[in-house]
């Protein structure tokens, strides 16, 4: 007869980064965006693509760069309107975040800006 055996161990939680921007927080290991305390739900690429922005706020990030690092090929030409229709998306979801705002920068790619409050 087999005895089912568990085993218990106890986990130990690494210290986790957190990218914080007013009100927002990117936890990039759980792959999270949350918004006043409460989830925004992204894709894999466009969770990938935000986070490529938001560690390079305020510098244009090109179309080869974000091509490159979130899908990890080369670009063969096409990929301005692969990204586009992923920021587009992106920028619906992000469009409840009055301090975020993602720019193209035409013929070049995108950059991150974000509006601090001078209260």
């Amino acid at each position: 007869m087999l005895k089912k055996q568990f085993s218990y161990q106890k986990m130990k939680l690494k210290d986790e980064t957190m990218i914080s921007l007013p009100g927002i927080e990117i936890r990039p290991e759980r792959r999270r965006l949350c918004y006043n305390n409460t989830e925004i739900y992204l894709t894999a690429k466009e969770f990938d693509i935000l986070h490529m922005l938001t560690v390079n706020k305020g510098r244009v990030v090109t179309y080869e760069q974000i091509y490159q690092n979130v899908w990890n090929e080369y670009p063969a030409g096409r990929e301005n309107s692969t990204i586009g229709y992923h920021v587009r998306n992106l920028r619906k979801k992000l469009s409840i975040i009055p301090t975020f705002s993602i720019q193209c920068i035409r013929e070049m790619g995108y950059c991150l800006a974000v509006k601090l409050d001078k209260t």
